[in-house]
């Protein structure tokens, strides 16, 4: 889910409800109301997400993180989506409501997914160096900067029956990565050389300097001296006996068993079923019916068009001897940076937009232990307001001695008017059902967000032309994706013919690289998700002519919520026709 998916939403769980598979039924049955069975998916999938049901208000789920690769979970949660695909087709579609229709349309999409999904081998690739795996995000919800609250004493009791599920899992995960090896299916061992130093972060001799001791460090002032002292002993054992062991024997595991045996190619196609595991990975991200051929050529074209672009605005620049952007030297300068881009960006976005979200969000540098793997990113904020949304911050330059520039258009594509604002919208938008307000699509998130960096041109907050070519650059950069993500999966390419394709071997470069080879696909929504919101666009424009309102049309494409890009066009194609007359 960002995310998704992002892996702050996407757990699993101790115990599972028990779910019917899908029966033969009398044909004099009559068919079921849509609303009945949403409130019934809703209610039964619950369980499988335990921390998105924790921002839900459901406190039964605030000690549950369960096993999403096991074989428990995988096979209840295939019953559940085959049950509820086989109630959904015989729901009559002519008789619905507009929102009822983008329901039905919507979860049908979701069900199909997860039941082709769980036909595929992705548990056995449990593990990898991006940050969006367990061993990775775990600490940053156990240091306190995730989505579990540390404020009573319950947070903090239930917080260890957390790490009691995040053991299971780890245990889960070096299991099925042996039978991972046993059929050939291995992570490449240049991405996972990266996770045994992120492993290694976390296996400490004293408990006190661990990540997950910062809930102790940071006890609220209300707490007395015993339930300090009482919970202070039980986090030390905690870290001691359950987390410190876990991350050994995985860290063991992966040093001794799995790098010796990961594959040396770096694309999909060398796995047994990797192409219809890459498939599968490309429809899921652009949730569209474009071939991998299809992508690179497309990706091919952009490349070109906007190297063009390029090139006029470089012109542009050397007539006029543009100044250069300011240099920072220190996180507090750099912050202090994106705080006054921040104002500006706040006071244009009412020329675009009529509906705002309420929740706020903060910048921080990312953990020095993941900022070498993770990019700049975004994380939502809690429904009930006790968390700013967060957008972490990549500041390896200064860690490494050279100065940082602010990058307005990673900024306008990870806060506002890109993932903060449509994420927060979404989830803030009571009226939909469980499964839409907590949805997440690639190609509509980040194709916003794309969509929302070229946004801050029509709003004037690109007032140097060299910001302006900084969005530029990164639009590219992501038509470089589309080439590169297709090139290494679905054509053979190598990681090194993959970084040279980039420009070569930096550090940024890498990193990328690496991500998409171990998260095949992923890469393609922002260009496809950017292309087709950009394609309405143009048909709203043209279709209404004078009477096109900007804002009316970002609210409408938002407010609704994620969505697969064909029902997004349906849904606005009716918003047109309906604007017409």
């Amino acid at each position: 889910m960002r995310s998704p998916g992002r892996w702050l939403t996407v757990t699993a769980l101790v115990a599972l409800v028990p779910v019917s598979p899908a029966c033969v039924r009398p044909p004099s049955e009559p068919p079921p109301r849509l609303a009945d069975l949403v409130r019934g998916y809703d209610r039964d999938v619950t369980p499988y997400h335990p921390f998105t049901a924790s921002e839900r208000g459901l406190r039964q789920y605030d000690r549950v993180l369960a096993n999403d690769i096991g074989e428990e979970y995988r096979a209840g949660m295939n019953a559940l989506c085959m049950r509820y695909r086989a109630d959904l087709r015989r729901v009559d579609p002519a008789a619905l409501t507009e929102q009822e229709r983008l329901t039905r349309d919507i979860l049908e999409h979701r069900l199909a997914t997860c039941v082709e999904s769980l036909a595929l081998p992705w548990h056995l690739l449990p593990v990898n160096q991006t940050g969006r795996t367990w061993p990775g995000g775990f600490p940053v919800i156990g240091a306190g900067r995730g989505s579990h609250p540390f404020k009573t004493e319950r947070n903090y009791e239930d917080f260890l029956g957390r790490i009691d599920g995040f053991v299971t899992w780890m245990d889960t995960a070096i299991a099925n990565m042996r039978l991972g090896i046993e059929r050939g299916i291995t992570q490449p061992r240049e991405a996972m050389l990266k996770v045994v130093p992120q492993l290694d972060a976390h296996i400490v001799e004293d408990p006190r300097t661990s990540m997950f001791y910062e809930p102790v460090r940071n006890f609220p002032a209300s707490f007395d001296g015993e339930t300090r002292r009482a919970l202070e002993d039980r986090y030390v054992a905690a870290i001691r006996d359950k987390i410190v062991p876990a991350y050994r024997r995985l860290r063991a595991f992966v040093h001794d068993e799995y790098l010796p045996r990961c594959r040396t190619s770096a694309g999909f196609a060398d796995l047994p079923g990797g192409r219809e595991m890459y498939a599968f990975a490309v429809r899921l991200a652009t949730t569209t019916t474009l071939t991998a051929e299809e992508i690179h050529e497309l990706g091919l074209r952009e490349v070109a068009r906007i190297g063009r672009e390029i090139d006029r605005l470089r012109a542009e620049i050397a007539a006029a001897s543009d100044p250069q952007l300011p240099p920072y030297r220190t996180s507090a300068e750099l912050l202090a940076a994106y705080a006054a881009l921040r104002a500006s960006v706040e006071a244009a976005l009412p020329a675009a937009f009529g509906r705002f979200p309420r929740a706020g969000f903060e910048t921080r540098p990312i953990e020095a232990f993941r900022e070498r793997s993770m990019p700049s990113s975004y994380e939502a904020p809690s429904l009930d307001g006790s968390r700013l949304g967060v957008f972490y911050l990549n500041t390896a330059e200064l860690r490494d001695g050279g100065p940082a520039f602010v990058n307005r258009s990673l900024f306008l594509h990870e806060t506002v008017p890109g993932h903060h604002f449509q994420v927060t919208l979404q989830r803030e938008n009571a009226a939909l059902p469980g499964f839409r307000r907590f949805g997440w699509y690639v190609a509509f998130g980040e194709g916003w967000a794309l969509y929302a960096e070229a946004l801050g041109a029509e709003l004037g907050l690109y007032g140097n032309r060299r910001d302006r070519l900084g969005m530029l650059y990164a639009e590219r950069f992501r038509a470089f994706r589309l080439v590169v993500d297709t090139g290494l999966h679905a054509r053979g390419w190598t990681r090194q013919r993959a970084i040279d394709y980039l420009g070569g071997p930096t550090v940024d470069n890498v990193r990328e690289v690496e991500r998409y080879m171990v998260w095949p696909g992923q890469a393609l929504g922002y260009k496809i998700g950017q292309l087709k919101i950009l394609a309405i666009r143009k048909k709203a424009e043209a279709a209404l002519g004078p009477s096109f309102d900007r804002r009316a049309f970002h609210d409408e494409l938002l407010k609704d919520g994620a969505m697969p890009l064909d029902v997004l066009e349906s849904k606005m194609d009716r918003w047109i026709a309906a604007a017409r007359r």
